[in-house]
C-alpha cells in the first residue's frame, strides 16, 4: 500500500509559499545598523557582472557542481551543454541564467523594495507586474518597488530585503521537463517531482520545501518527496556572492545573498519540512485505510495558508503603526552574533523546524474560526478571506486567540531572525575579505 503521500504537494504548493514577503521580515533585523543602511553600493547590471567576471563564474560554477554532487543526494547534475561558457561574452546573460538554471523570462533588472520608512529620492514608482509575471495576490498588491539604475547608490539592507523576496517573483517557476517551457526541458531537472505543474506558483516548491527527514519508510515509498532542492539553491547563491564581493562588485555580493537567505527563512517554517506536520507515519496509513487522506491534505494546506495570511498582516500593521518595540517587531530586530553555513547548517535547521510543526499546526486549529482550519471542503487560497484574517480571528476567539497566535508566531519569527542575523554576518565577513563570519 503506498502512503499517496505524492498527493500532499499537490494541495499545499498551490502558492508554495512560506512567509508573505520575506522584504517585509528582513527589514527589522536591518533597519538599526547604520553600516547596512547607509548607501554605499553602486547598483550594477547583472550582464556587467557576468561580462567582467566571466572566468572567475565559470570557475565558481564548476566547484559548485562538483560539491552538490558530491553533498546532495537527489541532486540531478546540470547537463554539460549548460556549463557557462565565458567565450560568448555576446550570450553572457542567457548562458549564466540557463548554467543556474532560473526562469529566464524573468527580468532580473534593477529594483528595490520599499519599505514603510521608505524616502523614494525621486526614484520611479514599479507596480508588482513590472518585477514578476505572476499574477497578483493579496500581499503583493500591498507592494511598492522603485527602479534603479546603473550607477546609483543603494545601501545593503535595502538591497538584501529587496533579493530576499525574489525568488518568489518567479525564478524556480517551470523548470520541470512538464511544465511545458523550453528550458524546463533543457535544465535537467526531470519531471516536477510533486505538486500539480498546471498551478501558478506550484512548480517553485521542491527547490523551496526541504524534506530532509522523512521517515525511512516514507521515503522508500514516496522517494519523489526528496527532490527537494533549497541547499543547492544557497550553496549556488552562496558562492556567487562571495566571488562579487572577491572581485568589488559589492552590490551583487549582497543581492546573491539575499537570494540565498530566501531560501534560509522558507526553511524555517515547518510546512516546508514536513508534508503533513504532527502526522506521524502510522497515522498516515491509518487515514489512507479510512480513505481520509485527501481530507487531511487539505486541512494542512488551509492551516499554511492562514499561518502566511494571519504573518502577513499582523507585521505589516506593526510596521504601519511603527510598533518597532511591540513584541511581534522586536522578535524580528533581535540580533546575535550567529553563524550560518550552507549545508550542514542548512539541513539541521530544517530537522529544529520540523520538530516545531505539530504544536504550530495544533495552534491555528485551536485558535481560528474552525471554517478555515478545520473544514476539508474550504479553500482558503482565493477565499477573498486573506486580507482580514486577523480580524476574523477576533471575532472567532477574541484578543486570547490573537494572543495565543501572535506567541507562537514570535516562536517562528525569532528564529527568522536568528539565521538571518548568522547570514548577514556572514555577507558582512565574504564583504570585508573574510572567508567566515565566525568560528566553526
Amino acid at each position: 500500500m503506498r502512503l499517496s503521500l505524492f498527493m500532499v504537494l499537490l494541495l499545499t504548493v498551490v502558492e508554495a509559499g512560506a512567509w508573505s514577503n520575506h522584504a517585509m521580515l528582513l527589514w527589522p533585523v536591518m533597519k538599526n545598523t547604520q553600516a547596512l543602511t547607509e548607501n554605499r553600493l553602486v547598483v550594477e547590471s547583472l550582464e556587467a557582472l557576468i561580462r567582467a567576471e566571466g572566468a572567475a563564474i565559470a570557475n565558481t560554477l564548476d566547484e559548485v557542481e562538483k560539491w552538490s554532487v558530491a553533498n546532495l543526494d537527489a541532486y540531478p547534475p546540470t547537463p554539460p551543454e549548460l556549463r557557462f561558457d565565458p567565450a560568448t561574452p555576446e550570450k553572457a546573460l542567457h548562458d549564466f541564467l540557463a548554467a543556474i538554471r532560473v526562469n529566464p523570462d524573468l527580468n532580473y533588472g534593477l529594483f528595490r523594495q520599499g519599505t514603510v520608512d521608505d524616502v523614494a529620492n525621486g526614484q520611479a514608482a514599479l507596480n508588482w507586474t513590472d518585477v514578476s509575471f505572476l499574477s497578483m495576490h493579496s500581499s503583493t498588491r500591498e507592494l511598492v518597488y522603485y527602479q534603479l539604475k546603473p550607477g546609483d547608490l543603494i545601501s545593503p539592507a535595502h538591497v538584501m530585503i529587496s533579493a530576499n523576496d525574489e525568488p518568489d517573483h518567479g525564478m524556480d517557476i517551470g523548470l520541470y521537463t512538464d511544465n511545458g517551457t523550453s528550458f524546463g526541458a533543457a535544465y535537467g531537472f526531470g519531471s516536477q517531482p510533486f505538486g500539480n505543474p498546471n498551478l501558478d506558483y506550484s512548480s517553485q516548491a521542491p527547490f523551496h520545501m526541504g524534506f530532509y527527514h522523512l521517515d525511512w519508510l516514507t521515503a522508500q515509498v514516496e522517494p519523489d518527496l526528496l527532490r527537494t532542492l533549497p541547499a543547492w539553491r544557497i550553496r549556488l547563491y552562496e558562492s556567487l556572492a562571495a566571488l562579487a564581493f572577491r572581485t568589488g562588485h559589492d552590490y551583487w555580493g549582497w543581492r546573491f545573498m539575499g537570494w540565498a537567505l530566501h531560501y534560509i527563512g522558507d526553511l524555517t517554517q515547518p510546512y516546508h519540512t514536513d508534508p503533513l506536520p504532527g502526522v506521524d507515519l502510522l497515522s498516515s496509513l491509518w487515514l489512507v485505510v479510512q480513505g481520509k487522506t485527501a481530507d487531511a491534505i487539505q486541512l494542512v494546506s488551509n492551516r499554511h495558508g492562514v499561518l502566511e495570511s494571519y504573518q502577513f498582516q499582523r507585521i505589516r500593521e506593526a510596521q504601519l503603526a511603527q510598533a518597532w518595540r511591540g513584541p511581534l517587531l522586536s522578535s524580528l530586530s533581535f540580533q546575535d552574533t550567529a553563524c550560518v553555513h550552507s549545508g550542514p547548517d542548512i539541513i539541521a535547521l530544517t530537522g529544529d523546524s520540523k520538530a516545531l510543526g505539530e504544536h504550530l499546526d495544533r495552534t491555528l486549529e485551536q485558535q481560528s474560526p474552525p471554517r478555515f482550519v478545520a473544514d476539508p471542503s474550504f479553500e482558503w487560497t482565493g477565499s477573498g478571506y486573506e486580507a482580514e484574517v486577523d480580524r476574523l480571528v477576533g471575532i472567532f476567539g477574541g484578543q486570547s486567540a490573537i494572543a495565543t497566535l501572535d506567541d507562537e508566531l514570535l516562536i517562528h519569527l525569532n528564529r527568522f531572525s536568528h539565521y538571518a542575523s548568522g547570514w548577514i554576518n556572514q555577507s558582512v565577513a565574504f564583504e570585508s575579505g573574510q572567508s567566515t563570519g565566525c568560528s566553526r
